[in-house]
């Protein structure tokens, strides 16, 4: 899934169908990780935590534009928390821009959170129980729109040597179920 985002953001693959197409030349089931992927993710960070709560019931809009800057949030999660996925490599040279950054993010009224890739490579529970925390202190989840929260496969039992398979996806037009 991340490689599947990673090749939709260097322009190796265009679209669903493209990726689908590539994907199921090695297995079927393969070409379910298209629905786990979805564009915008610019980096391994973003395409993993993205996944990890969209798997987990949360709809997220990945670069998000903060209004009257030139500055993108990396995802917003359930229309309420603006949360950025931090490389020491990238952001170490960047603390003072990211904390006015998150003031940004507070003035448009989210909630900034900073996850470090320790956070979301190991200490992911902690760090959804985070999220979960934050959501719930700010009264809940807000409307979403363009949220990716209805095109994930079933995952399904083991066969052969995998302990786990995806179900063979059944394409429809329109991607997403209305928000809400």
């Amino acid at each position: 899934m991340i490689l599947v985002d990673w090749a939709r953001d260097e322009g190796i693959v265009h679209d669903d169908d493209d990726a689908a197409e590539v994907l199921s030349r090695k297995r079927a089931d393969a070409a379910g990780l298209v629905a786990w992927s979805e564009g915008g993710a610019e980096s391994i960070l973003e395409s993993a935590a993205g996944t990890r709560l969209r798997r987990a019931g949360r709809h997220v809009v990945r670069q998000v534009r903060i209004e009257g800057t030139n500055k993108i949030i990396d995802m917003v999660v359930d229309g309420i928390i603006g949360f950025e996925t931090d490389g020491r490599a990238h952001h170490e040279r960047r603390f003072d821009e990211d904390r006015v950054k998150d003031a940004d993010i507070a003035r448009e009224g989210r909630i900034p959170f900073r996850a470090s890739a320790q956070m979301v490579r190991d200490g992911w529970r902690s760090t959804a129980e985070a999220i979960e925390a934050l959501v719930h202190t700010a009264g809940g989840t807000r409307p979403v729109e363009g949220a990716c929260n209805s095109s994930l496969p079933q995952v399904l039992g083991p066969r052969g040597r995998r302990r786990w398979r995806l179900a063979v996806p059944r394409w429809r037009t329109g991607r997403e179920l209305p928000a809400g």
